[in-house]
């Protein structure tokens, strides 16, 4: 059987308010707090309540729920938006049933207005009821047909203010309009010239209208109507032409089609133009072969001048003489050294070894006289003990 305290006493629970069973004051206040909210919400009891009950103080309750009660009110703000419906129906009633119109004063802008902005605002305000009246009043109607824009700049030379402002207000006006009966007379007349075409193209459209094969101007065998292998011809045709009509269309704008080159090969053809070059290549051949390099191929030996630069004083330096004999007497004893160098290391390496694999069979040898020390010794304390 497991023991409960093995990893030591449990921790005490922790008894909250919520969890804790309701005590019966709790049940008698919340009781008497709910009739008392049902009396006030009847009508007909207030009266008989008010002379036969009588309440004590409100205390506030200890329960965290008691602010979401069962008549709490439904949202926040309800109370302050039927408040404001209030308000405006006052106005509104006030006003003759028109609504309430509020403007904003400076302060509910967070300041002052400047100045110069009120200005304009009241100027751009005047041009506009200015404007709004003169429309309403119609006096851009009487206008002529010469209000355009370069006879009304040159009759309003002689002019007074007042008619170049009617002026200007009939052409903004005429520019903002749509003239219906000349859109419709445009359409008509396009309508008109794209049923005469289609009258001309009907006759032969049905010849046309047949799917053959053909081969383009690029060689390639395409499908398509009569009329498209037609034109398809025809260009292959002017492509046949002579060089000086391909390269008249070539300028003429057909710069989208490259030219065919004139000096092509076809077949089978020895080009003995390299073996026997014209004159011209020739001469460029010549001016190629003047113009190389005429120095000695392989160059001659230089070698580095060691006395030109303060370069004795570097680690390994060796100031070779630019003599050729005595240069090659140099190189010669430093090949000699390095050869002695090379032997005498080798040498050494080799005694090395030979002193590691002495090293090594001494170590053999005191490894086993101690192991037949030990057995000598194992067997000595053996002989010690008693046999039974």
């Amino acid at each position: 059987m497991s023991n409960p305290n093995l990893y030591g006493p449990p921790p005490r629970k922790k008894h909250s308010p919520q969890n804790a069973p309701s005590s019966s004051a709790a049940t008698l206040a919340f009781t008497t707090t709910l009739s008392n909210l049902l009396a006030a919400r009847e009508p007909g009891s207030a009266s008989t309540t008010t002379t036969t009950t009588t309440t004590g103080r409100p205390r506030p309750s200890k329960h965290k729920d008691a602010a979401d009660g069962l008549f709490a009110r439904p949202n926040r703000g309800a109370l302050k938006r039927a408040a404001q419906d209030l308000v405006d129906t006052d106005a509104t009633a006030s006003s003759g049933g028109a609504a309430a119109q509020v403007h904003r004063q400076s302060r509910d802008l967070g300041g002052r207005v400047d100045e110069a902005v009120l200005l304009r605002s009241k100027r751009r305000m005047q041009e506009k009821a200015r404007v709004y009246e003169d429309l309403k009043r119609g006096l851009y109607l009487g206008g002529r047909d010469s209000d355009s824009d370069d006879e009304g700049d040159r009759a309003g030379e002689g002019e007074g203010e007042g008619e170049r402002y009617l002026r200007r207000l009939r052409r903004r006006e005429r520019e903002g309009l749509v003239d219906f009966d000349r859109k419709w007379a445009d359409a008509r007349s396009n309508l008109d010239g794209a049923g005469e075409e289609e009258e001309g193209e009907n006759g032969g459209g049905r010849d046309d209208a047949s799917i053959v094969s053909y081969e383009d101007e690029l060689g390639r065998t395409r499908r398509g109507t009569r009329a498209e292998a037609a034109e398809a011809a025809r260009v292959k045709r002017q492509q046949e032409e002579d060089g000086e009509g391909e390269g008249a269309r070539h300028e003429a704008g057909e710069r989208w089609r490259p030219r065919r080159p004139e000096n092509l090969i076809y077949g089978e053809t020895v080009q003995s133009e390299a073996f026997n070059p014209d004159a011209t290549v020739a001469a460029h051949m010549a001016y190629l072969a003047n113009r190389r390099d005429r120095s000695v191929t392989p160059p001659e030996e230089t070698h580095y001048d060691a006395e030109a630069e303060v370069r004795n004083r570097g680690t390994g330096f060796y100031a070779f003489a630019r003599d050729e004999e005595t240069r090659r007497r140099q190189m010669e004893e430093l090949r000699v050294a390095r050869e002695e160098t090379q032997r005498e290391r080798e040498e050494k390496q080799q005694r090395r070894a030979r002193r590691e694999d002495a090293r090594n069979e001494r170590r053999v040898k005191v490894e086993e006289l101690r192991s037949r020390r030990r057995a000598e010794m194992f067997l000595a304390g053996l002989g010690d003990v008693g046999v039974v």
